[in-house]
């Protein structure tokens, strides 16, 4: 076992040779590794129905000097956006009425977060930008991948020249070598992001094109690389990130961008509606 296993990792590696009373404590903290972020050491051993110096001994075992560590631990892995950890041991008691209303008021309260993070003047000249460049270029990894393609589709309605940066079946050196410096990049970056993806964001700063960052707050050392940065709000109490309040920006910065082609975007949209007839294309 390393030091740098996870909290979960390092119960696995132990369990079949734990105590009766520290297998209890463990098998808590597995039902819902992250509840161990806000649990103190003495209501674990009461969830457990255990001792509080029998959850001494077992953060011991796992390699940590004290609980705090261990919780630190659950923290760090809850903050980064795992699953694992962002689930807790009650979420499958939840009905479903009171999931729907909980959903329902969690992803209202990220659009507005989302939209009320947003500075107008870097949307504006973002939106400038994006109208006026030759070429628009989107990148993302994982779920920011999705997001990015979404964006990808928006501003394909209402311009031309608006591609994937990573696209599937190219390496991302391919992708890169053929930026402009006149081209806009727009990079998708929300968290859980691949270990490499600073360097990805240095080097395609270093093609000379302006590069426009979309992230969480939990990004460091790339947004240095970007002209613009945009926060959204993607965590929530539940299992899994929501991104609504992060598309709900994508669209504002795309009505942006198509109000400053006004009368060019218009004419893009007809002709993608003519070839749609003409296809026969959409019901």
């Amino acid at each position: 076992m390393t030091d740098t296993a996870t909290l979960t990792q390092r119960i696995h590696s132990v369990y079949a040779d734990l105590p009766t009373g520290e297998r209890k404590a463990a098998s808590v903290i597995l039902d819902g590794p992250g509840e161990l972020a806000v649990w103190s050491a003495s209501e674990l051993a009461e969830r457990s129905d255990v001792s509080p110096a029998t959850i001494s001994r077992l953060v011991r075992r796992l390699g940590y000097e004290n609980y705090d560590e261990a919780r630190r631990d659950a923290r760090a892995m809850r903050a980064g956006g795992s699953p694992l950890y962002l689930a807790d041991s009650g979420d499958g008691k939840t009905n479903g009425h009171s999931l729907l209303s909980k959903t329902l008021t969690m992803e209202a309260r990220l659009i507005e977060d989302s939209l009320a993070l947003v500075n107008p003047l870097v949307i504006a000249s973002l939106a400038t930008h994006l109208a006026k460049a030759p070429r628009i270029r989107l990148a993302g990894f994982r779920n920011s991948h999705v997001v990015a393609d979404f964006a990808r589709t928006m501003f394909g309605q209402f311009r031309g020249d608006v591609e994937m940066l990573n696209a599937p079946g190219q390496t991302l050196a391919e992708g890169i070598a053929g930026i402009g410096t006149d081209d806009a990049v727009l990079i998708v970056g929300l968290r859980r992001r691949p270990s490499g993806f600073t360097d990805f964001v240095r080097a395609v700063a270093g093609s000379g094109a302006d590069v426009a960052m979309l992230a969480d707050s939990s990004i460091r050392e790339a947004p240095a690389e970007a002209r613009w940065n945009i926060t959204c709000r993607v965590e929530t109490p539940q299992l899994l990130d929501s991104y609504t309040g992060v598309l709900a920006v994508l669209r504002l910065l795309a009505m942006e961008t198509m109000r400053r082609l006004d009368g060019d975007a218009r004419k893009h949209l007809a002709k993608i509606e003519d070839i749609h007839i003409a296809l026969d294309e959409l019901d």
